[in-house]
């Protein structure tokens, strides 16, 4: 697994969520009380960035600013309709204060399958 510096740690603190790109793919970065997370950043219903949506870091959770679909961040899972499909999930390290973020997801999005 190859993993790609995105941002400094200083750069997300907690609560907040970022879009980062790993080798051309759009990445949900959110920091949850210190813990980060990657997810996809296309929602799997609406094509919406869920960046530009809102983080509900008690519940772990991501909202989707196009139709309000909630995914959690530890696993990607589609929590709340329309969105049904899980989100693919990127392994992260920080180091030396810089977020790495790996290229390889969970599974592929389903937008990117035939």
């Amino acid at each position: 697994m190859s993993l790609v510096d995105v941002m400094s740690v200083d750069d997300i603190p907690p609560g907040t969520m970022a879009r980062v790109e790993v080798e051309g793919t759009p990445v949900c970065l959110a920091n949850v009380d210190g813990m980060l997370h990657a997810v996809h950043d296309t929602c799997t219903h609406g094509m919406a960035s869920l960046s530009a949506g809102w983080l509900d870091p008690d519940l772990g959770r991501v909202e989707c600013p196009r139709h309000g679909a909630y995914f959690r961040l530890s696993d990607g899972a589609a929590l709340t309709p329309p969105a049904t499909a899980t989100l693919p999930v990127f392994p992260v390290e920080v180091r030396e204060g810089r977020v790495l973020v790996g290229t390889d997801p969970s599974i592929p999005h389903p937008f990117d399958t035939p």
